[in-house]
């Protein structure tokens, strides 16, 4: 077992790493060979040590209150390769910053060999009192290669577990994926090249229209979040391991985090176990190893930190490192950090 002391060891054992500028001279447009050598060199140091880095694909952050050196820092002390943190927009940063917020720039001047430039997060009230003003933000920031991907799209949404003890409704959020919303979300990928993530709980009325949207538009790149965070089971007959192989099948850019709860996480309406490949704490379901390993190349690690939880980031290192650990050594690089890799860069890290 890789303990914190080790961890903290191996990564004070790195030698410094070359500086690599992350834009052009005259706008924030991305220097992306600069920052594909940075990140590599980022990842093979790490790898040197004996200690596998991974991508952390899905966290986000208030850009207003996040202590960017702290994050930095215990990236360093837990070797986690690269970090997705995207800026999540209140309301009134929100019209402020008239719908794009400049984060990822602010991330890359400081630390350009560790953060990757995403796109804004499509929370309230993003997608539902400014969808078109937002989404135009966020294409525009793609189309000038100011971004590598784009954020997590909040769908459909119930309130976090965190969020249901506070009593806040404000993420109980339903924006049709079928809706315009939806349609130029999905358009907006294809045209970009960008990938982009999706909030949507698993239900069966739900999953009709995802596979009716991924058919429609074959080359948008989704990364569907939560890997079998099922709320309510009682909704959710059709979704198991072989209805997930199917559309592995069917839709070759369709991709999953892996950010789910530990064994024993509950939510609190349902009074659920809701990560559905858990078999005990340290083990998963058979059906659910079998299909990550099978379709290796499509499942990414995630952290889902949000801003509420970053000073937990070295608890949610630790449980995403025993599901890593649960997965043979190929299959863990692959979710670890390759897979990433090449759906950023559309080549196999090298």
């Amino acid at each position: 077992m890789i303990t914190r002391r080790r961890l903290l060891q191996s990564c004070l054992a790195l030698p410094a790493l070359t500086a690599f500028p992350a834009f052009g001279q005259e706008d924030d447009t991305l220097n992306i060979a600069s920052l594909k050598a940075g990140y590599a060199q980022r990842l093979k140091k790490i790898l040197s040590t004996g200690v596998v880095p991974y991508i952390d694909i899905e966290s986000s952050c208030n850009p207003d209150r996040v202590d960017i050196g702290d994050i930095a820092r215990s990236m360093d002390q837990l070797n986690i390769g690269l970090m997705a943190l995207s800026s999540d927009l209140r309301r009134n940063q929100f019209v402020r910053r008239i719908h794009y917020d400049n984060f990822p720039q602010r991330l890359l001047a400081k630390h350009a060999d560790r953060f990757i430039p995403i796109g804004n997060g499509g929370q309230p009230p993003a997608l539902t009192e400014a969808a078109e003003e937002f989404l135009n933000a966020q294409e525009s920031a793609a189309n000038r290669k100011a971004i590598l991907m784009f954020g997590e799209y909040e769908l459909r949404h119930y309130p976090s577990p965190r969020q249901v003890q506070r009593g806040d409704s404000d993420r109980d959020v339903d924006v049709p994926m079928d809706s315009p919303t939806g349609h130029r979300l999905f358009s907006m990928s294809e045209k970009t090249g960008l990938s982009f993530q999706i909030h949507y709980e698993i239900e069966d009325h739900y999953l009709l229209v995802l596979e009716k949207m991924l058919a429609q538009y074959p080359k948008a790149r989704v990364i569907w979040c939560h890997l079998a965070q099922v709320r309510f089971s009682e909704r959710a007959a059709r979704y198991s391991a072989t209805y997930v192989d199917e559309l592995i099948r069917r839709f070759p850019n369709l991709y999953f985090d892996t950010a789910f709860g530990h064994a024993d996480s509950v939510y609190p309406v349902s009074g659920q176990r809701h990560a559905r490949v858990w078999a005990g704490s340290n083990s998963l379901r058979p059906e659910w190893l079998d299909l990550i390993v099978t379709h290796s190349e499509r499942f990414l690690s995630a952290l889902d930190l949000g801003q509420d939880r970053l000073h937990r980031i070295t608890e949610f290192d630790q449980k995403h490192r025993q599901f890593l650990s649960l997965l043979p050594e190929n299959t863990r690089h692959r979710v670890a950090y390759r897979n990433t890799w090449k759906l950023l860069f559309n080549e196999e890290f090298s």
